[in-house]
């Protein structure tokens, strides 16, 4: 009976402590849901960014956030964002105006009126922690017209994005900036594409309004056409070489052929056709109302009596057979001793074994059996022949 009570007692004991919270229990299948983790500096947010922002150039504006030290016989801090009306409202000390000034002369105005009006003889350190955004206004030739969000670190062709790209019709060496102050960029976007140049893709800043101007078909509008991605109409910047054109706007296809591009210029009512090589685009000068065509890149034609006929592709050193063989091989009624190659240049060969270029067509003509007899089998000739033969015993009687 005691040892009973003894192990009663011991149950009873294990069921209670099993029964306290010692921390949130998990079912089973469920997992334990992490504590999310505070930043280090919950004033800072990482950028990407492509340099250290410069004190000397950075402009302070609504929204800035700022972070504050005030050195006295103790340490004030404060994250600070600079208000709708371009101040610092820093408790303790008061409102003091920052916008408009570079970072640098921020933080000599901000040390400057913390001593005047409440800390003298303060040490004041102040830091951009996090760039403000703004909204941006971008027109005219643009896929997506409309407001952007832009910090004073990013730059145009981030805000073109935004709007789905340039339009077709767009005269990207004119881009536009209208300042707040109603000064006006000319930017030559066209420079930022080819080269790289950051001048031609500038940052920018609260009340500029980007303005793309669309260009005009008959003055400086030219039509691509071929084996590119976007063909249609297109603008040029005047003076633009087709090498220039090709490097910062032609997409080209995986069946282009740069050896095949031709040029069609109207002159004096006459189109003339020029074919341009790839030596000549630099020196090639576009005009207004140029069609440019990016030719498909020549194969091989095999046709005839064979069993696929069609277009190939080119494969240097592949003979008449590899290309016969690409077709499927040749039709029951195919005769591939009598091949004939037509060449692009005009002449014509013969045999299996023979080197094909590109641009020839391969033609398997048909057996002579064929032509004469088709599928007739002997026993039908034979037949053919006895009626006709007993046919003119009859007319003849």
């Amino acid at each position: 009976m005691r040892l009973l009570k003894t192990i009663l007692l011991i149950s009873v004991m294990t069921l209670y402590i099993g029964a306290q919270s010692f921390g949130r229990l998990v079912s089973p299948g469920q997992e334990e849901e992490e504590t999310p983790m505070m930043p280090l500096n919950p004033l800072v947010e990482s950028m990407a960014l492509e340099e250290p922002v410069d004190p000397t150039s950075y402009i302070l504006g609504p929204g800035d956030e700022i972070g504050l030290n005030i050195l006295t016989s103790e340490v004030l801090t404060f994250p600070l964002t600079i208000t709708p009306t371009g101040d610092l409202f820093i408790p303790a000390v008061g409102v003091c105006h920052v916008a408009g000034l570079t970072l640098s002369e921020g933080i000599s105005t901000v040390q400057s009126f913390v001593q005047e009006h409440a800390f003298p003889g303060a040490q004041t350190y102040l830091a951009l922690i996090k760039p403000r955004y703004f909204r941006v206004l971008v027109s005219g030739a643009v896929m997506e017209p409309g407001f952007v969000l832009m910090t004073p670190l990013t730059r145009l062709d981030e805000a073109i994005e935004q709007v789905g790209g340039f339009h077709q019709l767009a005269m990207e060496y004119d881009t536009k900036i209208i300042h707040k102050d109603g000064s006006r960029s000319i930017i030559d976007y066209h420079k930022y594409i080819l080269d790289g140049d950051l001048e031609a893709n500038p940052t920018l800043i609260e009340g500029d309004h980007i303005q793309i101007p669309f260009g005009e078909i008959n003055r400086n509008g030219i039509v691509i056409r071929g084996s590119i991605a976007g063909a249609g109409y297109d603008i040029i910047a005047p003076g633009e070489s087709l090498e220039k054109y090709i490097r910062r706007q032609v997409t080209f296809q995986n069946n282009a052929d740069l050896q095949n591009i031709t040029l069609s210029r109207a002159v004096d009512g006459v189109v003339n056709h020029i074919v341009i090589l790839p030596g000549e685009f630099q020196e090639t000068i576009l005009h207004a109302q140029d069609e440019i065509n990016f030719m498909w890149e020549r194969g091989v034609m095999v046709t005839g009596f064979v069993q696929n006929p069609g277009g190939f592709s080119y494969f240097p050193g592949f003979s008449v057979s590899d290309y016969v063989a690409l077709a499927g091989g040749n039709a029951p009624n195919g005769n591939p001793r009598a091949v004939v190659i037509s060449h692009s240049i005009g002449t014509t060969e013969k045999g299996l074994d023979t080197k094909v270029i590109r641009g020839d067509v391969i033609y398997i003509p048909r057996t002579r059996k064929d032509i004469y007899i088709g599928d007739m089998s002997i026993l039908g000739m034979l037949t053919a022949f006895v009626t006709i033969y007993l046919t003119f015993l009859s007319a003849t009687k």
